[in-house]
């Protein structure tokens, strides 16, 4: 499970890609990028920034 430095610093990064208007992932859909954010959080085994 990610720490909670780890979810801050996930949370930092989408706040300047939105502040930006910069998405890393244009084509994804909101619900592919909540179920990314929820397996990181569940399971820790994907980062959901990291390609």
């Amino acid at each position: 499970m990610p720490t909670e430095d780890e979810i801050n610093e996930v949370m930092n990064q989408c706040f300047e890609a939105e502040s930006d208007g910069r998405s890393r992932w244009p084509g994804m859909s909101y619900e592919q990028g909540v179920l990314a954010a929820i397996r990181w959080l569940k399971e820790g085994d994907c980062h959901p920034l990291e390609d």
